[in-house]
């Protein structure tokens, strides 16, 4: 837990964020809460402050949850530096997974799909996920991919694409350099002759 969060807060750092803002931001407060319930839940904490620790984290977590409308599940699996921007309508299924160095603004969801469908999100490391966004059902989500504000995710998203609209659409893909051909390899293909301009 120690590590997570000390990866939340330089996540803050790097964007500039003076230690009183990340104390005073309501979103850091979640995210902090629900570092404290998944170690509770997930991680070798005590035994004997576990009883104690459970009932504590109950209020602070419908605190959160009713107040604040931030639903952070501790069962949900999410890697060190994350950043919520805003506190607000941010959801989480205990069943998604999140990757390290993710960015995601205010009223996202995260979670399964509708009808008994069963399966959540996984999503990369360093993926932005922008407001009103809703990624749901079994799709994963790669490294570096950013998913544009009010898109709605409901199929797998190529790491580093951008997608857009309802239903989301790759509206830009990475570019990656043109693979180099080993020394040698031009030697046995054939020329090809100068094109002939057309009479």
């Amino acid at each position: 837990m120690i590590r997570e969060v000390r990866a939340d807060m330089s996540r803050y750092r790097n964007k500039g964020a003076s230690w009183g803002q990340i104390f005073g931001n309501p979103a850091v407060w979640a995210l902090s809460w629900y570092r404290f319930g998944h170690w509770l839940y997930k991680e070798r904490s005590p035994g004997l402050l576990r009883p104690f620790g459970k009932v504590l984290y109950l209020f602070g977590y419908k605190f959160f949850e009713i107040v604040m409308e931030m639903h952070l599940d501790p069962s949900t699996e999410i890697g060190g530096g994350l950043y919520l921007g805003h506190s607000g309508a941010i959801h989480f299924n205990p069943e998604a997974v999140i990757g390290k160095n993710c960015d995601i603004a205010p009223h996202v969801t995260i979670g399964t799909s509708a009808m008994g469908r069963k399966g959540a999100p996984r999503v990369g490391n360093d993926v932005y996920v922008g407001t009103g966004a809703t990624i749901i059902g079994k799709v994963s989500v790669g490294d570096g991919a950013k998913i544009a504000a009010n898109t709605l995710v409901i199929t797998n998203v190529p790491a580093g694409a951008t997608v857009m609209g309802v239903p989301g659409r790759v509206v830009m893909k990475p570019v990656h350099a043109p693979s180099e051909k080993p020394l040698g390899s031009q030697q046995n293909e054939p020329v090809s002759e100068p094109a002939r301009a057309v009479e």
